[in-house]
């Protein structure tokens, strides 16, 4: 039964995964690294500008979830019945005030652990997952030894000789740093428009 079961996810995995892994990355180097390529466009600016285009795919996946909507109507759900849970107060017998009190404070907790399950899952979708799938494109398609031989170093940039051995910046460094700084202004932009 092992055998079998295994024989079926090799199967699965040699026959479907790396077909499928395959096609994905064919067309992400033809839609987002030949065209640059054939402008003339150097790495160093290549980079960049895939981590702006992933920031913009996080908003529009944003925008899409309607994560703003989610947090509106939790918060407002969750404020009424808060308010409702003060009325509480009102009962006069202790034990009853108590027990009722016990009830909704659970409720509470359950809606509310839901909801951060549920919010950090469409964080997960919305910024981990395309960084990383995004990362693992490019840390092959910009391997150490491609990027030697577009101009001659493992690295994106290279630095100064100093004291910290740091040699060049990496193709992943470039990239979750221009991929923050285009959330964070993207958010302030965001946020100027809303006021």
């Amino acid at each position: 039964m092992v055998d079998m079961l295994k024989s079926l996810l090799d199967r699965l995995y040699n026959d479907f995964t790396i077909p499928l892994f395959s096609f994905v990355v064919d067309i992400l180097n033809l839609v987002f690294i030949t065209p640059f390529v054939l402008l003339g466009l150097p790495v160093w600016l290549h980079i960049p500008l895939l981590a702006v285009f992933t920031a913009c795919l996080s908003f529009y996946l944003r925008k899409r979830f309607r994560v703003e909507e989610k947090v509106r109507k939790f918060n407002a759900i969750f404020a009424e019945k808060r308010s409702r849970q003060q009325d509480l107060q009102l009962i006069s017998e202790k034990y009853s005030r108590q027990a009722m009190y016990k009830v909704t404070d659970d409720e509470l907790n359950d809606d509310f652990n839901t909801y951060l399950a549920q919010h950090y899952a469409r964080y997960v979708l919305i910024y981990l997952l395309p960084l990383f799938l995004i990362l693992g494109w490019l840390n092959t398609a910009f391997s150490g030894e491609a990027l030697i031989g577009i101009h001659g170093i493992p690295y994106v940039f290279s630095v100064p000789a100093n004291n910290y051995g740091i040699q060049g910046l990496s193709v992943t460094f470039v990239f979750l740093l221009v991929y923050v700084l285009s959330l964070f202004i993207g958010f302030r932009l965001r946020n100027k428009g809303g006021e």
